[in-house]
């Protein structure tokens, strides 16, 4: 989702509601989709949790959770060459 810039966002409050019962209206069809995210977010959080308690008698979950991290990490990186010898300088430093 593309963040828009102070200036739009001032902009917008020309054109909310001005009449207090439909700006009330439009506050609460707001908060009722914020709140039902929220609890699709929550169900999300624990489902993963299940999804690990589930798996960590079979796998080191936490050990694929940091290899993940590292994963999506150089999956970011532009300049892989620069990368790839920085991990080499550090891994040599440190052994």
């Amino acid at each position: 989702m593309a963040k828009k810039n102070s200036t739009q966002n001032y902009n917008v409050a020309l054109y909310q509601p001005d009449e207090l019962n439909a700006l009330k209206d439009l506050v609460k069809e707001f908060i009722s989709k914020v709140e039902s995210i929220d609890n699709e977010v929550e169900l999300l959080k624990q489902d993963r949790k299940d999804l690990v308690e589930e798996y960590s008698q079979k796998l080191d979950v936490r050990t694929l959770n940091a290899a993940l991290r590292v994963i999506k990490i150089q999956n970011t990186v532009v300049h892989r060459d620069a990368y790839d010898l920085f991990i080499e300088a550090l891994s040599d430093s440190s052994s």
